[in-house]
């Protein structure tokens, strides 16, 4: 399953990538992230709560090797998936440029494989979700980048290690909801 989209940001790209070194905001735009553990300088591993249509499970283990970092420009990534509704593995990019009007353009991909029950839902039920959920969380983190916009407390300065924490939890909230995921 490909899909693909992109996002205007309403701010600047550094803007944008300083707000995605903070989890706490990632969090609470991507709800259903539990846990996300650092193992090894680009390995993530997590846990989600996920659910789509009428298939629901516990815990969906995932993780996640981030590749091709080229700060504040791109990433891509591996991930991998598993629950009690099934499975879901692949690859996703993400592109930030500059847009128009001092804003950010993020492009995203991903290539993914699923299956479990998570699969049967079909693919039209699945495509939808998908597009509700992840345009539920871009809009979200847009608010949250507006409120720092319009003078609430600038973020503190996060590590380059917590910004590819937050990062990988970002996309894999963001591959979870591309197959459907807890947000509705």
């Amino acid at each position: 399953m490909i899909v693909e989209g992109e996002f205007t940001f309403q701010g600047p790209r550094e803007m944008v990538w300083n707000l995605l070194q903070d989890p706490e905001v990632l969090a609470k735009a991507l709800p259903g992230a539990k846990t996300l553990t650092q193992t090894a300088e680009d390995r993530f591993e997590g846990a989600m709560q996920v659910g789509v249509g009428p298939v629901t499970a516990g815990a969906f283990s995932v993780t996640v090797v981030l590749k091709d970092q080229v700060a504040p420009e791109r990433f891509s990534m591996q991930v991998d998936g598993k629950g009690g509704i099934g499975f879901t593995r692949g690859t996703a990019s993400v592109e930030l440029r500059a847009a128009e009007g001092g804003g950010t353009l993020m492009k995203y991909r991903a290539d993914l494989q699923i299956g479990g029950k998570i699969a049967g839902v079909g693919q039209r039920v699945l495509d939808s979700a998908s597009r509700a959920m992840t345009k539920q969380g871009l809009e979200a983190v847009n608010r949250e980048l507006q409120s720092r916009l319009t003078g609430a407390a600038p973020a503190p300065a996060r590590s380059r290690t917590r910004y590819w924490a937050a990062a990988a939890l970002a996309l894999v909230a963001l591959t979870i909801a591309l197959c459907g995921g807890p947000w509705q």
